[in-house]
């Protein structure tokens, strides 16, 4: 690298932010539209590779590159990377921070560890199954989404009633964090055939097909920008078939 007067991290950044900044000029759109945070933007991007894999005639397979964005404690990101393809995989820090700085106007510092878990001690980061990077805010800057102001406490607070609500919704579900169903729209409790004071929860009925997590609302709540597919139980709905449904899932702080 001596030729070029940089570091080979450098380069690297500089490679990664370059190869975001023609992926943008090409599709500014549809990246700015992902999600609403930087935490959003990439818990939402395995939904854009879904869809473009799907545009190909592709399936997604287990090896299939996917991402996963949590918050920590402190308030910096963790960000895993799963199958990386090995070009993107070496351009992620860059790409991050442009992304950061071009969709959400901050500055950040990316870092990548070694994951014990999913990485031997003698295999080199770039060589694991995933990839896993620290992104830290530059000086003030708010890389996690607050909760606004005025949000709801119980329902009747709510902006919108609970009825109208189910009306403009006949085919919602609601459930707490121990994933017991709160309430249902009226196409699905017709499909189901259960009792309308009945306690159901969300495993005895559904079943999540995409995608592949464990019905674990936090697993659930990672995932808020992907487009989930959920499918009916024989033993619930009392069917032959299996009806599929596809749900946008909220946290409902977002939407009180």
């Amino acid at each position: 690298m001596s030729i070029l007067g940089l570091k080979f991290e450098e380069l690297q950044e500089k490679f990664g932010a370059e190869f975001f900044n023609i992926c943008f000029s090409e599709n500014e759109r549809v990246l700015r539209a992902v999600g609403g945070t930087l935490q959003d933007f990439f818990n939402g991007f395995d939904a854009l590779l879904e869809h473009i894999r799907t545009s190909f005639g592709r399936q997604v397979t287990s090896e299939s590159p996917s991402f996963l964005c949590k918050e920590l404690p402190e308030g910096n990101l963790m960000l895993h990377y799963f199958h990386p393809h090995q070009i993107v995989g070496f351009a992620m820090m860059g790409m991050v921070k442009a992304a950061a700085r071009k969709i959400y106007q901050l500055d950040v510092e990316v870092e990548q560890i070694v994951n014990d878990k999913l990485c031997s001690e003698d295999l080199n980061p770039g060589n694991c199954s995933c990839l896993t990077f620290i992104i830290k805010e530059c000086e003030n800057a708010k890389i996690t989404k607050a909760l606004p102001l005025g949000t709801s406490q119980s329902p009747s607070d709510l902006r919108i009633s609970i009825n109208t609500f189910c009306r403009a919704f006949p085919f919602h579900l609601m459930f707490d964090p121990s994933m017991l169903v709160l309430q249902l729209g009226e196409g699905l409790r017709k499909q189901l055939k259960c009792e309308v004071h009945k306690t159901l929860k969300f495993q005895d009925c559904f079943e999540i097909v995409s995608p592949k997590i464990a019905a674990v609302f936090e697993r659930v709540l990672l995932r808020l920008s992907t487009p989930f597919v959920i499918r009916t139980k024989l033993e619930a709905s009392g069917s032959e078939n299996k009806d599929k449904a596809k749900e946008e899932l909220f946290s409902m702080s977002s939407m009180m």
